[in-house]
């Protein structure tokens, strides 16, 4: 007898990969957006040095990891690949934006490599995420009954018989 807990069934998925990618994408760029205007930080407009404070760091940091958490948890297996959407939509969208209304006196629209830089970082810190999101569910559920890994696995995937002769 093993003294290992039982592994918990992993749930059959609750709709099919599209679903839960549109899903995981507007969940996510919604908690994305709503943490930017709730820090009060808006990447793509350029005040000066003193605009890079601690709510700054937090959106840049913090902020894509907790919503690539949000992807890998919704999504499943593979939400890695798709937490990279929701930085990228909403800083665009953004970017865009204040391109056409006009910076607002004070500040200036950042040049495009410049917010590319932060775009990208945000991005792979959201992918982060994701892969902690994932973690998340291996840990709770094991590995094999994730969604998305049985068409991995070899179609003879037995266990090997144990050589007796050692």
């Amino acid at each position: 007898m093993s003294s290992l807990p039982a592994r918990k069934a992993f749930p059959k998925a609750w709709a099919p990969k599209w679903q839960r990618f549109f899903v995981a994408v507007f969940v996510s760029a919604f908690f994305f957006n709503m943490g930017h205007l709730l820090l009060d930080v808006h990447i793509e407009l350029y005040w000066g040095i003193s605009d890079y404070d601690f709510s700054f760091v937090l959106s840049m940091f913090l902020l894509p990891l907790l919503t690539g958490i949000i992807v890998g948890l919704i999504y499943g297996w593979g939400g890695k690949w798709v937490a990279h959407f929701p930085p990228l939509f909403v800083l665009a969208i953004d970017y865009y934006m204040t391109a056409q209304a006009g910076a607002p006196d004070g500040a200036r629209l950042i040049p495009m490599m410049w917010w590319g830089f932060f775009v990208i970082l945000n991005m792979e810190f959201c992918a982060v995420g994701g892969v902690i999101g994932e973690l998340l569910l291996k840990r709770w559920y094991g590995t094999l009954d994730m969604p998305g890994t049985a068409e991995y696995a070899p179609m003879d995937a037995e266990p090997l018989p144990q050589d007796k002769d050692k």
